[in-house]
């Protein structure tokens, strides 16, 4: 998909500016994008997605909605 070419891209930059692996998931903990392999975290995002926080930190990452 186009919209997620556009993800990568923008995900590649913030990781060159940052220096910190990034992905965005959706709400069932699938990838759209990724500067790392962080299928690791499928579970865990998906279990925040369903939670009322905004923002949480688990085992060494940090989860924003």
């Amino acid at each position: 998909m186009i919209s997620n070419q556009i993800l990568q891209n923008t995900l590649d930059g913030l990781r060159q500016i940052s220096g910190v692996e990034l992905s965005v998931m959706d709400s069932e903990g699938k990838i759209a994008a990724s500067t790392a392999d962080l299928s690791s975290c499928s579970a865990t995002a998906a279990e925040f997605a369903a939670s009322a926080a905004d923002s949480q930190e688990t085992a060494g990452h940090q989860y924003f909605k």
